[in-house]
């Protein structure tokens, strides 16, 4: 377990751990709480990830918990002082589960959505983020709410970009249906500029792009989008999260919901388009657009 992670996931990881050492020390909630002179409700926001912990209140924790190993020690330690560092999106003031979402999305490996009424956030050019943000908030393209959500997005797309320089490179693969490429969200001229977008995203090696046709018998999205996130070789749990409107967004770490739906984006992309058949796709739904 390598302390090398982004703020997120060490705080995930060291909430789990605190956990597991105060579960095997058989010492109940209570009795750590006022060993270390806590509010009862502290020890309880620490253990489920709802607020970070200093690395001197971790290494008290450890002593009481009677853990003596130097490297656990200096691991768990790590571990909270990278997750109490600020990241590029502490400055948009998120809260609640979207909070969580953008943070785990920044650290992924695998970013896989599903979607069937825009095109994905993390695909967005500027003006068609404008346009579907207003039109999705029933807002004025210049209200300080859309304003605020598209500079939020287009940090997004940037921390990614600037991820794919690194020695592990990120992944995203991003499943639309035909309908979403066919609305033309903020006019056919800003559509169209999104599909040009698009031709030009799905030829880079970091992007995976399917398409699910109209006319499709079994379409096994038809539950509902979502994001999976996923973070390959080091044993975090995948991330689910399915945004919603009126801010009512969901994020999950249940195994057994992530799992599901890890199937669900397989059988997406079997019965999709994909690769070169998705580009053309893509490319004729543009060529269709510019006739009209």
């Amino acid at each position: 377990m390598s302390s090398s992670v982004g703020p997120t996931v060490a705080r995930e990881r060291l909430r789990q751990r605190l956990r597991e050492l105060r579960e095997q020390s058989g010492l109940p909630s209570q009795e750590v709480a006022r060993r270390m002179d806590w509010s009862g409700s502290k020890l309880s926001r620490i253990e489920k990830g709802d607020v970070t912990v200093q690395p001197l209140e971790v290494r008290a924790l450890l002593t009481l918990y009677g853990v003596s190993s130097d490297s656990e020690v200096l691991l768990l330690t790590a571990l909270a002082r990278q997750s109490r560092t600020r990241q590029w999106y502490s400055k948009h003031r998120l809260a609640g589960d979207y909070q969580r979402f953008v943070a785990y999305e920044s650290e992924a490996s695998r970013i896989s959505v599903w979607q069937v009424l825009f095109v994905p956030g993390l695909l967005q050019t500027p003006e068609y983020a404008r346009a579907v943000t207003a039109l999705s908030a029933r807002r004025d393209l210049s209200d300080e709410y859309v304003t605020g959500r598209v500079e939020l997005r287009l940090d997004r797309q940037r921390a990614f970009a600037e991820r794919l320089a690194g020695a592990e490179p990120p992944r995203l693969v991003a499943i639309v249906d035909e309908s979403t490429l066919r609305r033309p969200v903020g006019g056919h001229a800003v559509m169209a500029r999104q599909l040009d977008h698009l031709l030009e995203i799905g030829r880079q090696p970091a992007y995976t792009l399917a398409v699910t046709p109209l006319d499709l018998a079994r379409n096994p999205g038809l539950g509902g989008t979502f994001e999976l996130l996923e973070f390959a070789g080091t044993g975090d749990p995948d991330v689910l999260f399915v945004e919603a409107a009126a801010d009512t967004d969901d994020l999950t770490l249940d195994p057994a919901l992530t799992a599901e739906h890890k199937e669900v984006v397989k059988d997406l992309l079997t019965v999709g388009l994909t690769g070169d058949e998705a580009l053309e796709f893509i490319r004729a739904v543009r060529t269709s657009m510019a006739r009209g």
